[in-house]
């Protein structure tokens, strides 16, 4: 028996990792997107209807702090078309399928 019940707002299991998943697959399939619009989109699918009018604004403020694009793949490991590469091929595995 769970020690706390679940409310009817709660996000559904693995809400966060399809979160995840979506902004990075939106992110890798478009050169052009910046990671904050990636990271909106997978937002407004999966995480927002699930939310509160005072988590909304919360999580929208968190989300403008993302990096920017290039900043971001190049703290994962330098060379962009490399990383970019590995992640595409990551998250074609079986271990990216939530």
């Amino acid at each position: 028996m769970p020690l706390i019940p679940p409310s009817v707002d709660s996000e559904p299991p693995n809400s966060g990792l399809e979160f995840t998943h979506l902004g990075l697959s939106y992110n890798l399939s478009d050169k052009s997107l910046e990671l904050l619009d990636s990271v909106r989109q997978a937002y407004g699918s999966t995480l927002k209807p699930h939310h509160s009018f005072l988590v909304k604004p919360i999580f929208s403020a968190a989300m403008s702090m993302c990096p920017y694009r290039t900043d971001f793949y190049a703290k994962l490991g330098g060379d962009n078309d490399r990383i970019v590469a590995i992640l595409k091929e990551f998250m074609g595995s079986e271990e990216a399928q939530w």
